[in-house]
């Protein structure tokens, strides 16, 4: 399988993930599905794996348990964050690869 093709089945794991789980709270679940379709994606891009890594940590306080330091709006801010900005690059990395043949 291609590294594009890898790119974007993670990308879309993590969007089913994201959007089944939209409300910040405790949620080991969908961290397990995460770190599986992280797992799933290896080593083969480091531009991918670098995102992913941003967008896990983001995950770990969205789906943590509550902080008593979390900030007003900062969950939508991490939601936003994850569903939009990560995402769009890592489904954009994969578009890159696969115009390149990969």
């Amino acid at each position: 399988m291609k590294t594009s093709e890898r790119i974007t089945r993670l990308a879309d794991e993590i969007e089913a993930v994201l959007d089944a789980n939209a409300v910040s709270s405790a949620n080991p679940q969908a961290m397990d599905r995460l770190r599986s379709a992280a797992g799933a994606l290896g080593p083969s891009d480091p531009y991918t794996s670098d995102k992913v890594v941003d967008l896990m940590g983001k995950a770990q306080v969205f789906y943590g348990p509550r902080s008593l330091f979390r900030l007003p709006g900062r969950s939508q801010s991490l939601w936003g964050s994850m569903r939009g900005d990560l995402l769009d690059r890592i489904r954009m990395r994969a578009r890159v690869l696969a115009a390149q043949g990969d």
